[in-house]
C-alpha cells in the first residue's frame, strides 16, 4: 500500500488535497494510506511511527517551515518523494535543492497534482503487487497483473498466468487466494472453481467465459448477470482513465 502524507496548517487545504489524492487513487487503482498533519512538528512525530512514500508539503507554516522540514528529512537519509504545495512562488529554486518532485502554487490545479503524483509514484520504485505462493517445490512469486485465472483443485489451487508458462500449483484453497486478491480489484468469481482476471477475458457467453488464450471456462448460471456487470464496469473504468 502506498503511504502518503499531507502537511499543511490550513485545515481546508488539507481536506481539498486529500479529496484530490483520493480521486487520483481511485483512477489509478492504487490503494493508499493517507495521513493529514497540521505542522512540521506533528509530521516529525508521526514519521517515527510510519514513514511515507510521498509527501505533499506546504512551506509557510508556523514553527518548522516546509523547507526546513524537507532539509531535515533529507539529512536523515529519507528518500520520500516531496511535492511542495504552497502560495510562495519565490522559494521554488530552494525546493529543488531538496530534490522535490515538483513545486505547485496554490490554488492547485487537480490535473497538475495528478501529474505530480504520477511522477512521484514512478520514482518510489514500488514493485507491482505480487502473491507469494506455497507450492510443492517451495515458494513462488507471481505478479498479480500476470494472473489470468485461478482454478480450484480440491484443497489446492492452480494459478494460470500470462506468457505461456505452465500453471503454478498452490497448496492453498481458492477462497484464501480470492480474499488476498479482493483488494487489487479486477477479479471475479465466475464459478465455485474459477476466479478470473477480467483483463484476460475475451468475451462472455451464456454459460462460458472465453479467455484471451482461447481457453473456455464455465460460468455458473447464477453468476452470468453479475459477471456481465462487473465486466462492463471494469472496462468503463479503464476508458475513464484513458486506458
Amino acid at each position: 500500500m502506498l503511504q502518503i502524507a499531507i502537511c499543511d496548517d490550513e485545515t481546508a487545504q488539507c481536506s481539498l488535497l486529500e479529496s484530490y489524492v483520493r480521486e487520483w487513487e481511485r483512477l489509478r487503482r492504487q490503494e493508499a494510506d493517507i495521513a493529514l498533519v497540521g505542522n512540521g512538528e506533528q509530521l516529525l512525530f508521526h514519521w517515527e511511527e510510519r514513514r511515507r512514500d510521498i509527501l505533499l508539503l506546504d512551506i509557510d507554516m508556523p514553527g518548522v517551515d516546509g523547507l526546513s522540514l524537507a532539509r531535515r528529512l533529507r539529512g536523515r537519509g529519507e528518500d520520500v518523494q516531496i511535492v511542495f504545495v504552497t502560495g510562495l512562488a519565490e522559494y521554488a529554486l530552494e525546493g529543488y535543492d531538496v530534490e522535490a518532485v515538483s513545486y505547485l502554487i496554490k490554488p492547485v490545479e487537480k490535473e497538475r497534482l495528478f501529474a505530480c503524483l504520477d511522477r512521484a509514484f514512478q520514482r518510489c520504485g514500488l514493485e507491482a503487487p505480487a502473491l507469494l505462493l506455497d507450492t510443492p517445490g517451495g515458494t513462488a512469486r507471481v505478479r498479480v497483473r500476470d494472473i489470468c485465472y485461478l482454478e480450484s483443485d480440491a484443497h489446492d489451487t492452480w494459478v494460470h498466468c500470462a506468457g505461456g508458462k505452465g500453471p503454478v500449483r498452490c497448496r492453498v484453497g481458492i477462497r484464501q487466494l480470492e480474499e488476498r486478491l479482493e483488494r487489487q480489484g479486477g477479479f471475479f468469481k465466475i464459478h465455485r472453481s474459477y476466479l478470473v482476471n477480467l483483463a484476460y477475458v475475451n468475451r462472455i457467453e451464456k454459460k462460458e467465459a472465453v479467455m484471451d488464450s482461447g481457453e473456455v471456462l464455465p460460468v455458473a448460471r447464477n453468476r452470468w448477470e453479475a459477471l456481465n456487470r462487473a465486466y462492463l464496469d471494469y472496462y468503463r473504468g479503464r476508458w475513464e482513465e484513458g486506458g
